[in-house]
């Protein structure tokens, strides 16, 4: 090292590349997000709660963050505008080419019949909107609660779209998020959810997407952290609850699988290190090693942290793995809430529910 010259800071390089990646992200996305139009939304939720992690959230938008939280309100649909109410909510993007009107005040805003709000896109975009400090005075929130109610199913679990898709865990954890960050559960059967969330309880130990599949880590912290939301962890015996810590605790291989006799892939470290963090059992996970795989995936050049060693970095797999250093308090990264995946400073106190179990 040159006399005189300052030593380098590894942790100070190692977040600015990753600001560094964020920041490109939610200015110009690469190309290879084309395919993602629709969800654009969950890409944005991606930075920004990403870069609030990082506590970088002011230093990379500055005097932009209205714009932001504009976009976002651009992409409701109000309840005068929509088919019909339960299509309201927040769509995933511009992609229908739609009027820009964030307060969808003009005489000539209007909707197609095929528009609707995406229970997904509505978390994400709430999360969002908390995020920068919006007060949610714009959200149409009894409209939104409404169409939340339409979507749950007779056997409890959600649709994301009132016109059709998939019905399984990752849309009931969206409708808890919404009702939390909204402060109204009047549109969930929670005894239905949680009767849902029951019937994908697997001989595994783990918790399936949708009843009668294999166990997998996403859909495992969704219905834990569905459960947690709703103030019903007591829903599972002591012997469900020891089975899904030992599943658990046995995809780590290094890093985290998402399911038996998988490779490890970055963003499980935060779907299972998260589920065992909810369960109050993080002292269970060996955390040098998934830090360990997790620089092996770490893109340090550009930022972000591909899904698995040598892939490219994406904003979804760079998102997971630091929120999992938050988690395991490996890095300098402000303390998140583990149920709804936002920085636990960010919901209104009045909003936090009571919580049975630890948090992130």
């Amino acid at each position: 090292m040159p006399s005189g010259e300052e030593p380098a800071n590894p942790d100070a390089e190692w977040r600015e590349r990753h600001v560094r990646y964020f920041k490109m992200c939610i200015s110009i996305l690469p190309h290879h997000y084309t395919g993602l139009d629709t969800s654009r939304m969950s890409l944005l939720y991606f930075g920004i709660i990403g870069l609030d992690m990082l506590g970088a959230l002011e230093e990379v938008l500055g005097s932009r963050r209205q714009q932001v939280v504009d976009w976002v309100y651009n992409c409701q649909i109000p309840p005068r505008a929509a088919f019909q109410p339960a299509h309201c909510g927040f769509r995933g993007g511009p992609f229908l080419g739609h009027l820009y009107d964030p307060d969808h005040e003009g005489a000539e805003y209007a909707v197609s019949e095929y528009d609707s709000g995406h229970i997904a896109m509505t978390y994400t975009a709430l999360a969002v909107l908390l995020t920068l400090g919006d007060d949610l005075a714009r959200v149409h929130t009894a409209d939104i609660i409404q169409a939340v109610a339409a979507l749950q199913r007779e056997d409890g679990s959600f649709t994301a779209t009132l016109d059709g898709s998939e019905c399984d865990m990752r849309y009931l954890y969206c409708a808890c998020a919404i009702s939390t960050m909204l402060g109204d559960w009047s549109g969930v059967n929670k005894d239905k959810a949680v009767e849902f969330i029951r019937q994908c309880l697997t001989f595994e130990g783990g918790i399936s997407l949708v009843p009668d599949q294999e166990a997998h880590g996403g859909s495992t912290f969704t219905a834990v952290a569905a459960l947690v939301l709703m103030n019903r962890l007591d829903a599972l015996t002591a012997q469900e609850l020891g089975d899904l810590e030992l599943w658990c605790v046995h995809r780590q291989v290094g890093g985290f699988q998402g399911r038996c006799n998988k490779p490890p892939d970055t963003c499980y470290s935060f779907w299972v290190g998260g589920t065992l963090s909810l369960l109050g059992k993080t002292h269970l996970m060996h955390v040098e090693s998934t830090h360990d795989f997790l620089e092996q995936c770490e893109q340090r050049i550009i930022g972000g942290y591909g899904k698995v060693p040598k892939a490219p970095p994406d904003m979804l797999h760079t998102f997971y793995s630091l929120f999992f250093l938050s988690l395991s308090q490996l890095k300098e990264l402000q303390p998140m809430d583990g149920a709804l995946a936002i920085r636990k400073s960010r919901l209104p106190q009045e909003l936090m529910p009571m919580r049975t179990a630890q948090t992130m």
